[in-house]
């Protein structure tokens, strides 16, 4: 939150309106032209680390969802080596199909809207979770709580509507995706239990 009110503070909304990259046009603002660059070089590297985490994360995600449920067993399998190839395989279609038929602000844009909801979820969950079952171990307390979460989750959902409103198709999309995701979840959990 500081970072931004820095950038607002020191940055021409007017410059920042629409732009992807407001970290490089607030560094210019803040260390002229060649500290821009730097800043620039900076946030960068920053993705590349963000993104090789994604690269080596999603495939076993998507192994562990394979290994649980039958329906996408063959996500499951690894080589001898232990990679999950075919998740990696998967992951590597899918960015590709996503990056070559849209722009990437438009993938970005579609990303957004699901990404906002499963964090809603997540944090919901801790909530649900702990009036379940509330008698279970908790070695680390939110200070304050019930607020953090729940100031968490109305700040996810008024940016959740704001994405709904400025980009309605791709947040639509995204939300059809996750709506994929859970009818794929439950159909592969049923039988799965039914096996049992």
């Amino acid at each position: 939150m500081l970072l931004n009110g820095i950038f607002l503070a020191t940055t021409p909304q007017a410059e920042m309106r629409g732009q992807i990259e407001v970290g490089l046009i607030a560094g210019k603002h803040i260390f002229g032209q060649e500290g821009g660059r730097i800043v620039g070089a900076i946030i960068c590297l920053g993705l590349v680390s963000s993104i090789s985490s994604m690269t080596w994360i999603g495939p076993r995600v998507t192994m562990s969802m394979g290994e649980d449920h039958w329906l996408l067993r063959v996500l499951g399998r690894k080589n001898k080596e232990g990679v999950p190839t075919n998740a990696i395989a998967l992951q590597l279609l899918i960015v590709n199909v996503l990056l070559l038929t849209r722009s990437f602000e438009g993938v970005v844009q579609y990303i957004q809207f699901t990404l906002l909801l499963c964090s809603l979820l997540t944090v919901l969950g801790t909530i649900v979770l702990r009036v379940r079952q509330a008698n279970l171990a908790r070695p680390y307390r939110v200070w304050a709580y019930p607020l953090p979460p729940l100031i968490f989750s109305i700040i996810t959902l008024w940016m959740m509507l704001y994405l709904l409103r400025i980009h309605a198709l791709q947040s639509l999309f995204g939300l059809g995706t996750a709506a994929l995701g859970v009818l794929l979840y439950f159909g592969a959990v049923k039988p799965f239990r039914a096996l049992k």
